[in-house]
């Protein structure tokens, strides 16, 4: 996958990268420390439940640039984005003893299911999420999910069977005749297996093979950084907040360009005895999107990130 980013890379109209600016981003960034979001949430779940978990949140996790910004509140404090999702999940987890529970899941009904993301505004592409979900819980009611699972031993192994078998999780554009494979979803879902499974943890044993995950935030920090640059046409198309159409040229170059810089930071960092996997680097970076920000996130409509 790293190769068929270069290839967007080497092909770039729109975005390009500036090398000469990541040792000072490396310096930005700190102590680097990882922390996977389920070590901060007080839930008492088995292996299973937190892998169904797992996969309901992930199978939603998309797209919340649209105004006004939904907000939930959660212990008196407003989440938004993708917090608002997780912890209107985690919430209904605390509430509702059945909810991890395949049979009640599966016959969750779009109303119910919509009860559980109220905010002071609709949770946007709520009927897409609702989409999503039914399919992630009609397979795994029909199959032999955990076993399937448990028999996976590879990070690569465990990504693909997630693509092959949830085809929302199946992100995918075409550059220039090439496929490129984003699996932004499919990466965060296998890191969150790794990190709430032992039994996959001790399966697949790293998840070294995978890369960054493409959306929205880590461009605009880069371009933030000056670590990407961007053409008079795209910059002011996102300086005026006009939508980006996904598969077009100029949103596979963003998220291209995006994840072969992760990789060049990746190297930089090992350089200097700074041992990370992309998908955790990412994750680092990705918290940096709360900072004062000087440019706008690209906007698209998507299901994939």
């Amino acid at each position: 996958m790293i190769e068929e980013f270069k290839y967007v890379v080497d092909n770039s109209k729109y975005v390009h990268i500036n090398t000469d600016k990541i040792d000072t981003f490396i310096n930005d960034l700190g102590d680097i420390k990882y922390i996977h979001w389920s070590e901060e949430i007080p839930l008492d779940l088995n292996e299973k439940e937190w892998i169904l978990l797992v996969f309901i949140i992930e199978s939603m996790n998309f797209c919340f640039w649209k105004k006004p910004k939904w907000k939930i509140e959660y212990n008196n404090e407003l989440m938004s984005g993708s917090n608002a999702l997780f912890y209107s999940v985690i919430k209904e987890v605390e509430n509702n003893s059945k909810f991890l529970t395949i049979d009640y899941l599966y016959n969750l009904d779009f109303d119910s299911f919509k009860d559980i993301f109220k905010g002071k505004e609709e949770c946007p592409f709520i009927d897409k999420r609702y989409n999503n979900f039914k399919e992630t819980i009609t397979y795994i009611k029909n199959h032999d999910f955990y076993n399937e699972l448990f028999n996976i031993k590879s990070d690569l192994e465990l990504r693909s069977y997630i693509v092959n078998n949830f085809s929302h999780f199946k992100d995918e554009s075409i550059y220039k005749g090439k496929t490129i494979h984003f699996y932004k979803r499919a990466t965060l879902l296998v890191n969150d297996l790794y990190r709430v499974s032992n039994t996959i943890k001790n399966n697949i044993n790293n998840i070294n093979n995978l890369t960054g995950c493409a959306d929205y935030a880590i461009p605009r920090i880069f371009r933030d950084y000056g670590l990407l640059i961007y053409n008079e046409e795209l910059a002011n198309l996102i300086d005026n907040e006009q939508l980006i159409e996904h598969d077009s040229e100029m949103e596979i170059e963003i998220r291209a360009n995006m994840l072969y810089l992760i990789e060049l930071i990746k190297d930089k960092l090992k350089d200097k005895k700074i041992i990370i996997s992309s998908a955790e680097l990412d994750s680092v970076i990705w918290n940096m999107r709360t900072q004062a920000r000087k440019s706008n996130s690209h906007h698209t409509i998507t299901i994939y990130y």
